[in-house]
């Protein structure tokens, strides 16, 4: 089975996964510095999510990608 085209190209993704990293830890520490710190919590997770996806497109996982 072949793979699809992405509709979305290479670095576009990239770029859209390390910006979404960013703001997620952006607006994890701005909950933490106000006293939040459950969803300080939440938003470091989906930090690191995205963060691990920046990764994955960046070929720098210590895990490969996973294969469909």
């Amino acid at each position: 089975m072949t793979a699809k085209t992405p509709k979305t190209p290479l670095e576009q993704r990239r770029l859209d996964a390390k910006t979404r990293a960013s703001q997620w830890l952006a607006d994890g520490n701005e909950a933490r510095e106000g006293g939040n710190l459950g969803k300080a919590e939440q938003c470091y997770s989906k930090a690191q999510f995205w963060h691990d996806r920046a990764n994955l497109l960046n070929n720098r996982a210590a895990v490969a990608a996973p294969t469909r």
